[in-house]
């Protein structure tokens, strides 16, 4: 397998940053922040937004392409994968910002980077409908003061400290993403922090807009046609980032697994772990055969859900039987393992749950030529 530090050797310092911030992000979150207060660092957080907007850009992390990306997240991720989302940046919001953002909407957009690392969010799932984006109830409207956005979104990653992020909004019969920049708000935008299960660091958030006032050049692709810039990009967008997922979850299992590792345990267990290693092997390598597709310009959805899918369960998997493998003193005594546990079984909360992956992974089959009037 190979080993991203060979490329990024100063990732093993990171990651003891993560470490840290991990253990006392919970009960000091600010001095957690503070643990991030490093170039190389919040280069990586920055990953993917473009040079002329990023000044946080270093030489090391300057042209990451994305099979390094992956492993780097799944790399840090063996350290905390909730520390790791405490990290600003640009998040979801990316992708779809430089499909869809003019040069001017994008200058905007990232303008919030300039002075100092930011975060954004990406605000679809909802209350009652969750991340089907088919049935979403928040809309965008127009009259003759202005346009409106009026809806409200859940479990939105970051939102709580974002200077900028988007807003997936109903208009009319299409679908639109809606540029909103929470500072100073007060009344028609409020947020409000979720009490979650598991990866703290996420700080999943309330949106709630009541007649919030958003410009028309707020409004991302208006004079394209629906499709173009509705449902279809917005699947563009979650097909790079389910992977993201997945790395998390992949790293998150790692750690279980060495933890473990380090502890005398029957030789049941130790068989078990070894067939554990192998199916985190076999996802690490789907992983990365993923990551070259994209590079090959393939369409990937269905392969894309299952790795998020198969990595999500690995973590939820190994980390249900550590309760029962280890001694009762070192289960009781280890918090930050505790901490782990708990965080393995949080990763639905990730874009979308397992259940709409499958149930929407049927497709009506594709039929050619005069074969459509061709009876079986």
């Amino acid at each position: 397998m190979a080993d991203i530090t060979r490329y990024y050797p100063q990732l093993n310092e990171l990651q003891a940053l993560l470490t840290t911030a991990g253990k006392i992000s919970e009960y000091k979150p600010d001095q957690a922040l503070a643990c991030f207060d490093h170039p190389e660092l919040m280069s990586i957080a920055c990953i993917g937004i473009p040079s002329r907007f990023n000044p946080w850009e270093t030489a090391a992390f300057s042209d990451v392409d994305y099979s390094h990306h992956l492993q780097i997240i799944e790399y840090l991720s063996r350290a905390d994968a909730s520390a790791m989302m405490m990290l600003p940046g640009a998040s979801l919001s990316t992708r779809a910002i430089l499909t869809l953002g003019t040069e001017q909407q994008q200058a905007r957009f990232f303008a919030c980077f300039e002075h100092s690392p930011a975060w954004t969010f990406f605000a679809v799932t909802e209350p009652g409908f969750g991340s089907d984006a088919t049935a979403i109830a928040c809309e965008l409207t127009q009259n003759s003061q202005g346009w409106w956005l009026n809806g409200q979104k859940m479990l939105v990653g970051g939102a709580m400290r974002a200077s900028a992020g988007l807003v997936f909004a109903r208009y009319e019969q299409t679908h639109r993403l809606v540029m909103v920049f929470p500072e100073g708000k007060t009344g028609p935008l409020q947020r409000e922090l979720l009490d979650t299960f598991g990866l703290a660091g996420a700080a999943l958030t309330r949106l709630t807009m009541t007649n919030l006032s958003v410009k028309e050049d707020d409004i991302l692709g208006h004079e394209r046609r629906g499709l173009q810039q509705g449902l279809n990009a917005l699947s563009k967008v979650f097909e790079r980032h389910r992977p993201m997922v997945a790395a998390m979850a992949l790293g998150t299992t790692y750690g279980l697994l060495k933890a473990l590792e380090t502890r005398p345990l029957p030789a049941t267990a130790q068989h078990w772990i070894a067939c554990q290693w192998r199916k985190y092997h076999v996802l690490f390598q789907q992983m990365l055969a993923l990551a070259e597709g994209y590079r090959t310009g393939q369409q990937q959805y269905a392969s894309t859900s299952r790795l998020k899918l198969s990595a999500t369960r690995l973590a939820e998997e190994t980390a249900s039987h550590l309760p029962h493998w280890l001694a009762t003193e070192d289960w009781l005594e280890e918090t930050f393992l505790r901490k782990r546990y708990r965080d393995s079984f949080a990763f639905e909360y990730m874009e979308g749950t397992s259940n709409i992956h499958l149930l929407n992974s049927f497709r009506t089959p594709e039929i050619q030529g005069d074969q459509r009037h061709a009876v079986p």
